[in-house]
Parts: structure tokens; sequence; C-alpha cells
């Protein structure tokens, strides 16, 4: 990935490696650092090649290397004291560096190299030679280092769920959340948590390189395979006995975490210009689901309260293998291979689904990736990945029965979640950076799905059987739901039959260009144009959107800038409504779909009603259905504030213009809702591209060094969206007014605060912290009928809105103590580290709930009745060579 001024932090000071305390110099006997860096261009793009001479006071070269195919240098000098480092290469600019060498390995140095050729005008900060006006270096990024993994209290290691704080839902897609490892899109991470360099968010916001928005995906950044060999092993550990109790648990059942995890990288062995970087991650927990439901009550259960655990293990093993080789000066490539298998038992048990309705699921995954940088000229850098991907995801039920949903009470039977999902897909990307005069441009061509996909669908085989109350017509409950289900009377019925085995392709393909300008020394303009098509809406397909940054110093001193932008992003569908299509168009998979209001309904089912002679239901796009897309733009303002900290204070807009929902058009007809007008068919499922949605947010982000004693990052949102829509896979509660269900968006949070510190880092005496609260999501009042007949049973009280509740608020307090332990005190840059650390998870033990019961008419309506995790503890060791 191209990164331009980040990787010039630090080019004009000097950079000391040792302690403050420590002599100039030393006897020959004392232990000396070892310098390290790495070697880029402008962009950021790693430069292999490029000599590095170490030369001392006197002006005599002492030694001398080259930067490998990562771009990364190793040089040891002979004694400590005062450097010069000297890094050339043709075509460049020489660069020198002065360093101080002492006892204490200091920080990896980073080189830039400018193209000799090339005119730049650069408005730059005096200490630290960074492009204040560059496109991604705005101040509200959230970025979490290798060293911020290390020293932050992060959950199981999974920095992907701690980054996931810090996305807004609001600037996601209909496919979710977009995930980049290495500039090219992804499922997972692809190597272990301690193979990681960087994980950034909303770094260029308005890039026309990504399908999302800023703030609407994730990029890794790995670590790339060094010239010698290192390693790093980490064991994290939990135990019940050491955690908090649930408090919808009715005991603390006995659980536990362990995880395997570390990476080795080094030379080939006999293969020269040749590295490698091998990584594991071995994940076994043991954890119990809550159940917290509502059942029919029995002499030995009178009240019919149904409160148990659950067990529900987790297997989870994955290991990669990347090979790197320079194969000249300005060429290097690397070959990559990644797999994964996981396995969870009793999956979707907890709330009010009961154990009999868990499924189990399984996952593999095999990845093969390879990479090439090359050189063109001076001045034009190529790069381009190939990714071959092969998934395999099946599901089971633990018992195959009907499954049964009483509203507002209790999910049991079975799950009917059976099904087998395979995909062999294709990704390719390129990109082609040219720096000339006043123009850094880069183009290039995303192919992000090139895709097979199989499915084999035996989902709702043996049918569902969904239970409401029976109202009178001034409003008062006649019957439960738990009632109806005890007099066998269903208010819906679904079944799926015929064929099962479907298979479906899902391409997509992108372009775009750009060009960041440097107008003035002080301003620079990136405007950009990216092309997008996908094969899921047959006309409107050619999709062109415009995007636009810019960035202006106004007060060099104090690094502060003013940046802004906007864009449009069209939508990515994913692969669900694909298989949806290929099930249903044609009814080639029949979804039978009858509700008490077009006849009575009994179980089983086949003791009053026909099956074969129910119609079948449909999916159809509406015509003339257009893609989605979105309006964003904003305005914001940094300031350094701090040793090297920023701060950021903006606002920014969101408009959702064509939104996709779904409709049932062929509904029955008022006043009854009992007559469909087409008799031949059932839900008649039109998606629609209706929908609108308007958002606003302020934001207020720090991130950086503040001092020696405290470095870190903070985000606090305030947002509010409104829209009709809740997605593709929506309907509304009338089929004939869908245009009443303006209201909150599911995501709605008015306040969001997310925050990553570390204090007195690299002392005994030092502390990580996490903290992260907000106001709660919407929820929607509904009756548990199926008023409208749609078998949808999505019916709301008469006036209420959509999304007209509010759910609980979130707090939660995360603490991290650490220390490395050098094994060998006398050789700093060499000695193998030892590392202890423990961390706890909601401290003050915050009762943070997860659901409420929304059925109005239910015991528990309104109520919370499950939750987030208590206080959990986590012990981890870290062993560094």
């Amino acid at each position: 990935m191209l990164r331009t001024a980040l990787l010039t932090a630090l080019l004009a000071c000097p950079l000391t490696y040792a302690a403050a305390d420590a002599p100039v110099s030393h006897p020959a006997s004392a232990a000396v650092a070892t310098i390290t860096g790495t070697v880029t261009d402008t962009t950021g793009a790693i430069i292999p090649g490029a000599q590095v001479q170490l030369i001392d006071s006197t002006g005599a070269v002492v030694t001398s290397t080259t930067s490998d195919s990562t771009g990364r240098f190793r040089i040891q000098p002979p004694r400590t004291g005062d450097y010069t480092l000297n890094i050339s290469l043709q075509g460049f600019e020489t660069a020198t560096r002065p360093v101080h060498v002492g006892a204490t390995a200091g920080a990896a140095i980073n080189v830039p190299l400018a193209v000799a050729t090339a005119v730049t005008q650069v408005e730059v900060n005096g200490n630290t030679n960074i492009d204040l006006t560059a496109s991604d270096e705005n101040g509200d990024t959230a970025v979490m280092t290798a060293d911020d993994l290390k020293q932050m209290p992060v959950f199981d290691n999974d920095y992907v769920s701690a980054m996931s704080n810090f996305l807004d839902s609001g600037e996601g897609m209909t496919a979710g959340s977009g995930l980049m490892v290495d500039g090219v899109e992804a499922n997972r991470a692809l190597v272990s948590p301690s193979a990681v360099q960087e994980v950034h968010i909303n770094e260029d916001p308005y890039s026309a390189r990504y399908y999302w928005p800023g703030r609407g995906q994730i990029e890794i950044i790995t670590k790339q395979a060094a010239d010698a060999y290192h390693g790093e092993l980490n064991f994290l550990f939990r135990d019940a006995a050491l955690n908090a109790q649930n408090r919808f648990a009715p005991n603390k059942p006995p659980e536990q975490r362990r995880i395997y995890e570390g990476n080795v990288t080094g030379p080939l062995w006999h293969a020269k210009s040749s590295s490698f970087l091998a990584s594991f991650n071995r994940q076994e927990e043991d954890l119990n689901a809550i159940v917290n439901a509502s059942v029919v009550p029995t002499p030995e259960n009178p009240s019919g309260a149904y409160n148990v655990t659950v067990p529900a293990p987790t297997r989870n093993t994955e290991f990669s293998f990347r090979v790197g080789h320079q194969f000249s000066d300005k060429n290097s490539a690397s070959l990559m291979y990644s797999f994964q298998d996981a396995t969870n038992r009793n999956q979707g048990v907890g709330n009010q689904t009961l154990p009999e309705a868990g499924y189990n699921t399984e996952s593999r995954e095999d990845d093969v990736i390879f990479h090439d940088d090359y050189i063109v000229s001076p001045t034009i850098l190529n790069q381009a990945s190939i990714v071959l991907e092969h998934t395999y995801y099946p599901t089971s039920n633990v018992t195959n029965q009907p499954r049964i949903n009483v509203r507002g009470y209790f999910s049991g039977g079975s799950a009917q979640n059976a099904q087998k999902r395979t995909e062999y897909n294709l990704r390719m990307n390129e990109i082609v950076s040219w720096v000339k005069g006043r123009h850094n441009l880069k183009f290039g061509v995303n192919l992000p799905h090139l895709s097979r996909r199989v499915l084999e669908d035996h989902t709702n085989s043996a049918g569902t059987y969904t239970y409401g109350p029976t109202y009178a017509p001034d409003g008062t409950i006649l019957a439960t739901a738990i009632q109806n289900y005890q007099a066998g009377k269903p208010s819906g019925f679904s079944i799926q039959q015929g064929k099962t085995r479907f298979v479906y392709h899902q391409q997509e393909i992108g372009a775009f260009v750009q060009d960041q300008i440097k107008i003035t020394p002080v301003f620079s303009l990136t405007p950009g144009l990216r092309y997008d098509w996908q094969n899921f809406l047959g006309g409107d397909v050619n999709n062109f959107s415009s995007r636009l940054s810019f960035a202006l110093v106004l007060n060099q001193q104090h690094e502060m800038v003013l940046r802004g932008g906007g864009g449009i992003y069209y939508d990515r569908m994913g692969s669900g409504p694909l298989s949806d299509m290929a099930r249903y168009e044609h009814a080639a998979l029949r979804l039978l779909q009858v509700s008490s209001n077009q006849q009575p309904l009994c179980n089983p089912i086949e003791n009053c009603a026909d099956l074969s002679a129910l119609p079948p239901s449909l999916v159809e796009l509406e015509p003339g259905i257009r893609t989605p897309y979105q309006i964003n733009y904003g305005l914001s303002l940094d300031r350094k504030v701090g040793e090297k900290g920023t701060i950021s204070i903006g606002g920014r807009m969101n408009r959702g213009v064509d939104l996709f929902r779904s409709m049932d058009v062929n509904a029955p007809l008022p006043p009854y809702y009992s007559q469909r007008p087409n008799p031949e068919v059932s839900q008649l499922r039109q998606i629609q591209s209706a929908g609108t949605q308007n958002g606003s947010a302020l934001d207020i982000n720090y991130r950086g060094r503040f001092n020696k004693y405290f470095t870190g990052f903070a985000w606090y949102t305030w947002s509010h969206y409104g829209n009709n829509t809740s997605g593709i896979y929506w309907f509304p509660e009338n089929q004939f007014d869908p245009n009443a269900e303006w209201g909150p968006a599911d995501w709605d949070q008015r306040h969001h605060f997310g925050f990553y510190g570390m204090f007195n880092a690299d002392h005994l005496l030092n502390l990580g912290v996490g903290i992260f609260a907000n106001t709660g999501k919407p929820w929607t009042i509904t009756t548990g009928t199926d008023a409208y007949g749609t078998n949808l049973f999505n019916a709301r009280p008469d006036d209420v809105p959509r999304n007209s509740r509010t759910g609980p608020d979130y707090a939660d307090l995360d603490l991290r103590w650490g220390y490395d332990f050098k094994l060998h005190p006398k050789e700093m840059d060499k000695s193998p580290t030892l590392g202890l650390s423990a961390s706890a998870f909601n401290v003050l033990n915050h009762p943070n709930g997860s659901y409420v019961d929304t059925v109005e008419g239910s015991e528990d309506f309104g109520d919370v009745i499950s939750a987030y995790p208590p206080r959990r503890m986590q012990l981890a060791m870290r062993f560094v060579f």
C-alpha cells in the first residue's frame, strides 16, 4: 500500500539510540545497538537495493549494506557514538540521516528517497518533513500499530473487532463494511495478529481508490519478511474462575479460552535475496450461551421461566507462509499461502432461542496471494496483486424437526439452517504511481470478485411454525402467543421444497484515477474518478463516481490544516441477493408461505392444508432498478498538540439515494388482508431502489504522542441518521404504504466514544487503557401478529412509528498492565524478551444490555433480557527473539 507522509516522519531529526542518561561513549566491551530501518520513495512504496552506508565523525565509511526486497536494512555499528547514514540509489536523490548509537536500540528509521528528476513543491513542518497537505495525513485517522497491539487492552488479540468500534455503520454497504489487507480486499486478516504492522480507519476518506468511504472500511498492513531471523510467540489465557457472572446467567459455568499465536521471519535457506514470514494462530474457546426464555408452564416449572447455560465451544486454526524474493534493484515479489479452519458448536443459542434450535458451523478458507513491485522508472512504480481464494462453509442443525417461533417467548424445535456454501474466487489489483512535478498520479484496476459460488440449500426443509397473540378489535389480548401455541393455532407457516443445489456467479470490477496536485506549497487538491461494475443489476451497471479532497495549511508552526472533501459511493450488493435470485426468481426452490389470514392453520400442517396446492413465493427486481449510492462530504480542522499529537474537529454529511428495500407486491388486499391479487403466487418479493437516508455527524478526534507519559488515540462522534429502509432484506410494515417508515436508522447512536491509550510505556509502572461508551440503538415495537397476512410478523401498534424506542446504553472500561523482561540484559538489542501481562475487560462490571424483548403483550416486553459479557480477565505471555 502506498503511503506518503507517514513514512517520512522524523527525517530531519537525529535519532538517539541510547537511553536519556546514557554516556556519550562506552568501552569497547559495552553493547552496541543495531540500526534498522526501511527505505521508501516519497509515495511510501518500498525501495529494494538502495545502498546504505554508515559514516563516522571522520567521514570514513565504517560499514555498509543494501535494502532488501521489502526495503528494509539492518546495519551494525562497530561502537557507540555519533554517525551519519547515507542512503543512495540511481534515479533518486541521496538522503543523509544523523544518528546516535548507544547500548539500547531505538525506533526503526524510515528513510524516503525523493526522485532525482522530479521537481517537488512541498510545505513541510520544519521538524518532521511531513507533507501537511497530503490527502492521507488527515488528523481523524484511527491507527493501531504493532506496538499498540502489544500494549493496549485488546480482547483476544482481536484487533479487527477492537478497531470496528471506530467504524461508522452509516457508511457501510449492503455487503457490509470493507476489509483491505495490503491494499487488496479480503475476507479476513490472512496473517496472525503478531504479523500485523498497522491497522487504519479513515486514512484517506475521499480517495477514488476505494469503494467505501473512509469510515466504512478497515485497512490492514502486514509485516514484511526480514533479512535476519526474528520471531514472536504469544499465549493468552482466560478462565471463568477469574471472571464475574453474567447478570442473566443462572450460575457461572466453567469457561476457558486458550490462544497460541506467533510468527517467525528471516532469510530463506540457501536462497540468495529471499526471505520468509510464517505465522500461526490457534484458538480454543469453551464458552457457554445463556438462554433466558419463557416456555409452556409445567408442574415442575409453573412459572415457565427457562434460564440455562449451554456449552458453545469453538476452535479456530490459521497459518500462513510468505516468501519474498528480490529479482533486481527494480523488481521484487512475494508469494503467500494462507489457511483457516474453524468449527463452532451450538451457534444461534441464547436469549430466547432454546438449545434444540442451535446449529453447528464449519469454515475452511485457502488463499494464495502473489504480489509484485516493479520500478518502471525513477518516477513510476507498478504494484500488482493476484489472489486465488477457496472457501467452504457447511452448516448443520443440532436437531432435525420443524422450527417453532413463539413471538416474544421462545424459538425452538430446530434451527432449520442446514446448508453448504462453496466459493472459488479470483481477485486482482494493479496500481500505478507516477510522480511528475506538482502531480502525484495514481491509477489502477480492481477485480474484487470473479467468483463461482455453489449453494446446497436445505434450510427450512422441515418447515417453520410461527405463533403470535390474538387481539380483540379494541386492542385487548384474547390469547397470548404461548396460549395459541398450547392450543395448536399457528399464525403462519413456511417450508422450502424442490431443487437444493444452485450455481451462480458474482462478478465485480472497478477502476480509478486520482491526482494529488500541489497547487501551491500550502495547498493541494486531489480530484479522482472511479468506475464500478457488478453483475447483480441488469441495466444500471456502469457507475461513475467522482471524488475530491483538498488540504490548506493555515499555520505551519502549529501544523494547523483545513481539510475537506466529498464523493459519491455506489453500493456493493454481495452474494446474498444473487443467491436469492438463483433460488426464487423462477421458483426452482419452492418457498411456500401461508398465513392464518388466508386459512386456518394447524400443527402438523398436513392435517389442514395440501402443501402441493400452495403457490410458491418468488423474487424479482423492480423494473428500472438503480444502483444505490451515498453522497458524503465533510470539513475538518487539524492541529498539532503535545509532542507529536494531532487533534481534529470536523463535521460531515451523508445522504443515501435509491437505497434498497423489499416489497411484497402481491400482498393480501385490505381491509381484511386475506386474498392475494394473484392467487398463483404467494409472496412476490420485489427488490426496489426506493429508499432514502440523511445523516450528519460531528467528530472530535485525537491521535499520537502527547508527551513521554502518554500516547494513544480517541474518537468522539455525535451523529444522527434517519432513513425509511433497513436494507435489501427489509420489508415495510404495510406493503400499501411503504413510504410511511421514516425514522431513526437501525444504527443511529447520538453519542459514540472510543479511546485507546498507553501511559508510561516501557516502564514497570505502565497502564494500557481502553474506554468505550455510546448511547443505545433504536428498536421497534411490534405486536407479534401477522396483521397484514404477509407472513412477515412485523406489524406495529397503531400510530407507533418505526424505531421509536431506544435500547440500553453501553459503557466499558478496559485496563492492561504488562512488562517485557530482557533475558540477556547486556545485549539489549539482541536479547530475547519475555513479556507478561494481565488485562481486565469491563473492569467496572457494568451491566451492558444487548437485547430487548420488542413484542408488545409478551411477559418481558420492553425489558432487557440479555447482556454483553461481564468483567473478564486475560493473562498473556509473550516471547520475542
